[in-house]
Parts: structure tokens; C-alpha cells; sequence
């Protein structure tokens, strides 16, 4: 790929010609006469300039033709390494921060033990922003969860995550009173989120795909709850659940966290967890790559392994639940 090529990339991603040009090492001066030159060869404008700097037209198609250059570029040159040295390359791999919090430690040292040259970078964010940067070249594999149905996404279906509400004892009985004990054993049935909407509850970030089904279904079901408060962090969700001012709803998977911050805290017994009543759709959980990516062979077992460890990590979520109810 060329230097200008590259050079719009940077502008195209950062929309600021001074930190695109910080990141390239090179004079912003230098940076605008890349741009200059291509906007001149092939006779259009790439950038909007007022009121503030924006792609065109002509600018995004130019950007999703060079994406995909670079992710066949990327796949040309890991090929190559491979086929030199052996099995070698780097791995850029994109994952939500609950779900890898939960999935690194058990996952990389296996496949380091396999394939111990293989370098790995991970990318924490929210499955919206890792499909950008799978889009633009920036990962390899992700993680997706209900992830958006785009033409350029090879995907591998894992599992399906269900949806569960977690509240604490204390905050049961003060809400409910004294028959709240009565109401655990019908609530480990499924719980109706209509008699929720007084409790205040906090949320994953509203982009969230977790966040974006229980908003669904609240509009699907005419409930309306309480949601104060939204944070990234599941261990902070806990923390402030066993604070007993708070419930959240989370996907099954997290509860892994959940059973390990119970092990660590000897809190075993202070939040309950419950299926909720008519909650239908369960997420989607996949590996994704880009479909202009090659099939390298450490992708391919690190993909692999992926689904084994999640598969593995599931099998305990399920005895947890069993065990509970």
C-alpha cells in the first residue's frame, strides 16, 4: 500500500490532519500534500473542511476500498512470514472487557503452548466499535455478541448467551418486606420485570448489545425501569449490586465473574440470580474475521480455541444455575 493510501487512512480514521499526522510521524504539512496528491490523481475531494473535517462521498468509498487492501495486505504478508519461518505472526484479537477479563487468563497460555511464536494483541470495546476496527484492518478475529449483519463478516456461531436478573437479598426485602422469602422460590421460576420498576438499576452503556436486547424488550413488554446508573464494568455492576440499593441484568456468561468475585469475597449467598419471564432472545455469541482475510493457520487455532474455551467456561455457567435453582 502506498504512503498517501496510508496517509488518508490516518486522516480518515482520527478526522484531524495534526493527530493523523502525529501518529505517522511526519509534518501534518507532509500529511495534507498525501491527501493533495491523491484528491488531484484521481480528480475528487476526499475531506469536507467545514464545518469540520469529514469524509465525502468519494472519501468513505475510498476508505472501504483501501480497508479491505489492507486486510488483504495484512493476510499477503502473515502468509508469507509463515510460510518463511514456520508459524509466526500477530494475532489482533477484539473482545469485550467482561468477557475477557473471564477468557484471557484461561485461553492465551494454552494457545501459547501450541504455537508459542505467535504474538497476541487484544482490543477491549464493545462489539460496535470492534466491527469498525475489524472493518478497518485493526483486528483480525472479534468476538461479537449480536453482532450487526455486515456483508464483509466471516462469522462462526459458538453459543447463545441467555439473559438474567442479579439483586441482592437486602434490597429483596426492603423492597418486597417480609413475604420477600416466599417470593425467592416463585422468582427462581422467572421473574416478572413489572414488579422491577421501582428498583433502580444499573446498566451496561446504552451502545451495548446486552443493553440494546433489554431495552427491546422493555418496549416489547411496556415496562420501564429504573436505570440510574450505566457503567462498562461488570465487577463495579456487582459491587454496587451488593451495595442492596441496586439489581442489573446481565447474560449468563458474566456470571462467571460473578461465582469467582463470590469465591474471592466469601459473599456466596448475598445476591441472588433469577431468569426473567418471557426473555426470549438469547445473544448471539461468534468469533468474526473479515472475509478478504486469508485463513492463516494460527488464526484458524486460535478461532478454535476460542469456542472450546468458551464452550468449557458455558459448561460451569450451566452447573452454577443448576445448582442455584
Amino acid at each position: 500500500m502506498t504512503t498517501a493510501y496510508e496517509m488518508f487512512i490516518l486522516a480518515a480514521e482520527e478526522l484531524n490532519f495534526t493527530r493523523a499526522a502525529e501518529r505517522a510521524f511526519v509534518t501534518q504539512q507532509t500529511l495534507s500534500g498525501h491527501i493533495k496528491q491523491l484528491e488531484e490523481t484521481y480528480q475528487i475531494n476526499l475531506f469536507r473542511r467545514k464545518p469540520h473535517l469529514a469524509l465525502t462521498a468519494e472519501g468513505e468509498a475510498m476508505l472501504k476500498y483501501l480497508s479491505r487492501m489492507k486486510a488483504l495486505e495484512d493476510s499477503m504478508i502473515n502468509e508469507l512470514s509463515d510460510i518463511n519461518a514456520g508459524i509466526r505472526g500477530t494475532i489482533n484479537w477484539g473482545i469485550s472487557s467482561t468477557r475477557g477479563v473471564i477468557l484471557i487468563p484461561k485461553m492465551l497460555p494454552k494457545f501459547h503452548t501450541i504455537l508459542p511464536n505467535v504474538d497476541v494483541q487484544v482490543q477491549l470495546a464493545d462489539t460496535r466499535r470492534l466491527e469498525q476496527f475489524l472493518l478497518s484492518g485493526k483486528l483480525d478475529i472479534m468476538l461479537g455478541v449480536d453482532a450487526s449483519q455486515h456483508a464483509l463478516f466471516e462469522r462462526r456461531r459458538v453459543y447463545s448467551d441467555s439473559i438474567y436478573l442479579v439483586v441482592s437479598d437486602e434490597l429483596l426485602k426492603s423492597h418486597f418486606g417480609e413475604n420477600y422469602e416466599n417470593l425467592i422460590t416463585e422468582f427462581k421460576n422467572g421473574v416478572d420485570l413489572k414488579k422491577f420498576t421501582e428498583i433502580p438499576f444499573v446498566q451496561g452503556h446504552p451502545l451495548s448489545t446486552t443493553t440494546c436486547a433489554i431495552n427491546q424488550f422493555q418496549l416489547e413488554h411496556g415496562i420501564q425501569l429504573r436505570i440510574p446508573i450505566s457503567v462498562s464494568n461488570f465487577d463495579i455492576m456487582i459491587d454496587l449490586c451488593r451495595s442492596g440499593q441496586y439489581a442489573t441484568i446481565t447474560p449468563s456468561f458474566h456470571l462467571l465473574q460473578l461465582m469467582r468475585l463470590n469465591e474471592e469475597k466469601g459473599l456466596a449467598a448475598k445476591l441472588h440470580v433469577f431468569p426473567i419471564k418471557h426473555f426470549s432472545h438469547k445473544l448471539s455469541v461468534e468469533t468474526i474475521t473479515h472475509k478478504d482475510a486469508e485463513p492463516l493457520v494460527h488464526r484458524q487455532v486460535f478461532i478454535d480455541l476460542i469456542g472450546k474455551t468458551l464452550l468449557e467456561e458455558n459448561v460451569k455457567v450451566q452447573g452454577y444455575l443448576q445448582s442455584y435453582t
